[in-house]
């Protein structure tokens, strides 16, 4: 089984690197082929060029952004869980607090953006708020959602045994619950950084969203697509931790899909 599983992984693996080659030769191809500006859309050689010779660059406006995304998304599972666990345990709040959460989602969080710097002002805290309010709604309804898809059946038993019911709440319904606050906090993922971009399109004087904002003014396509590739590499890396620690932290959620290719 774990063999099978795998060779799964390292085939999923070369797909993966093989279709980004595809991608990558096509696109270089095409952008010879037509003579298409390097401004409008550089080709690869030159992204990457760019990478090298602007990483310094790079480096000094990625770390803002970065710090801005972690801050936003450690923030937000730590208000979207215990929102999560008061919801899904009253009822109250589930019709009242849940319902304007789902409403609030309807308006466009790049709206927001000005109000929070005329509340929060123009520092850091406004950036940090932005990328909190793009990604915790995720978590809450992934957290709502696995405390209340719990096994009754789990729970009768573990009140007949005499646990009580922070034992339950620890033993049975947040272990049950993590598979769909995984699900979420992945969402949570790419939306932080999302919403560290639109806090620094808005108002800032350093970061990645600052930097696009530059190189487009100056029609710097190469350095644009590098800043876009720094900001997908900020996504991809959160997303593959929240990954592992999924695994880690909770093995057993794994679809019957995937369990029945793993033991091909």
């Amino acid at each position: 089984m774990n063999g099978g599983r795998k060779r799964y992984h390292n085939h999923d693996l070369v797909l993966t690197v093989l279709s980004l080659a595809v991608v990558i030769g096509v696109w270089e191809l095409l952008v010879d082929l037509l003579s298409i500006p390097r401004w409008i859309l550089p080709p690869p050689k030159d992204i990457i060029t760019e990478l090298y010779r602007s990483a310094g660059y790079l480096w000094q406006h990625g770390l803002v952004t970065l710090g801005e995304i972690l801050a936003g998304f450690v923030l937000a599972i730590g208000v979207g869980m215990f929102l999560g666990i008061i919801i899904a345990f009253s009822p109250l709040l589930e019709k009242t607090l849940y319902k304007l959460l789902v409403i609030s989602q309807s308006i466009p969080k790049i709206a927001i953006a000005p109000m929070l710097v005329i509340w929060l002002g123009l520092g850091l805290l406004s950036k940090i708020a932005m990328a909190f309010l793009m990604c915790f709604f995720p978590i809450v309804v992934g957290m709502v959602s696995g405390l209340q898809s719990t096994s009754r059946e789990l729970l009768d038993l573990a009140h007949v045994l005499g646990a009580n019911w922070l034992q339950s709440f620890l033993k049975i319904r947040f272990p049950a619950a993590l598979p769909f606050l995984f699900s979420g906090l992945k969402v949570s993922a790419s939306m932080a950084v999302v919403g560290a971009v639109i806090s620094e399109f808005v108002n800032a004087e350093r970061g990645l969203g600052y930097s696009l904002l530059v190189t487009t003014s100056q029609l710097n396509g190469p350095l644009t697509f590098a800043v876009v590739v720094i900001l997908a590499a900020f996504g991809i890396g959160l997303f593959s931790l929240v990954a592992w620690l999924e695994k880690a932290i909770c093995p057993w959620a794994k679809s019957a899909g995937t369990e029945d290719r793993t033991e091909v």
